[in-house]
């Protein structure tokens, strides 16, 4: 698996778009930003990505911090 959009260059609403792009059989919610945290748990629960060892968002104080270490967790960037 590889996670190809980036929160960097996205809005909340583009990369939440993006995670029911391209992992929308896992059914995650599309939420507003205000809730990110919720949508971040869906993903760090998911059987998919627990395999990963996703950080918990509780960990970072914006969504797209937490977004980033998903990234890079996802696709073995450290």
């Amino acid at each position: 698996m590889l996670i190809q959009f980036l929160p960097d260059y996205s809005t909340w609403e583009d990369w939440n778009g993006q995670v029911l792009h391209y992992f929308g059989e896992q059914q995650f919610p599309y939420l507003p930003e205000d809730e990110w945290r919720t949508v971040a748990r869906s993903i760090t629960l998911n059987p998919i990505f627990d395999t990963f060892g996703v950080p918990s968002p509780d960990n970072f104080d914006n969504w797209r911090d937490w977004a980033n270490a998903l990234t890079i967790t996802v696709n073995g960037l450290r």
